[in-house]
């Protein structure tokens, strides 16, 4: 026996929806491609930065958030991008401090929808780092400094937790361990300690 009319409005609505949902997951990645390709050399040091050529794909990464909100990986690139173009600009803090409060806020955003990436917590550390650096520089207020070091601290340990023998986690980890060893907590100054002594093991650059 055939499906009754009711039925088949329902089963041809929910595969109308499918085919809706995957278009724009599939579109969404088609997007994010390029400029993800590009970020990724431009860290490895395979390609030199292009201010245009960042934001184009700034641009294109934008576009592909419309079409899947909820996929990770778009704010963790527009992060990255965020934070490189603050690294272009190192004559003026009060510029870097705007790319970085948005490189945070794009982490933050990746971090909800994937808490569990041990890459992400140590994107946001790095970025957080480099934001009380350019606080001093402005002489930032403390309350701001201490909110802010609060986050670097749980960031630290999540991202050592996550990826304990992940190379650019531990070379991130030492990066912002050595800078701020003073300001962390013995049990923080160990797990520095730890990721030091890990990087050491996997001879890497620190």
């Amino acid at each position: 026996m055939g499906l009754g009319l009711p039925k088949k409005i329902i089963f041809t609505l929910l595969l109308v929806s499918a085919l809706v949902y995957l278009t724009r997951l599939g579109m969404a990645d088609f997007l994010r491609l390029e400029p993800c390709a590009y970020v990724d050399a431009v860290q490895k040091g395979t390609v030199r930065v292009d201010p245009l050529a960042l934001n184009r794909s700034r641009e294109r990464l934008l576009l592909a958030r419309t079409w899947d909100a909820g996929n990770p990986i778009v704010p963790e690139y527009l992060g990255q991008i965020a934070f490189i173009r603050a690294q272009l600009i190192s004559l003026s803090p009060s510029a870097q401090l705007v790319f970085l409060r948005e490189a945070i806020g794009h982490f933050d955003s990746a971090i909800v929808l994937r808490p569990n990436s041990a890459h992400l917590w140590a994107a946001r550390m790095s970025a957080g780092s480099f934001l009380l650096e350019t606080y001093a520089r402005l002489g930032g207020g403390e309350a701001l400094v201490d909110d802010e070091l609060s986050v670097i601290r749980r960031a630290l340990h999540r991202a050592a937790k996550l990826g304990p023998w992940e190379p650019s986690v531990l070379q991130q980890i030492v990066g912002v361990g050595n800078l701020r060893y003073k300001e962390f907590s013995p049990e923080e100054r160990g797990v520095i300690d730890g990721a030091v002594a890990r990087a050491k093991q996997l001879r890497l650059r620190i």
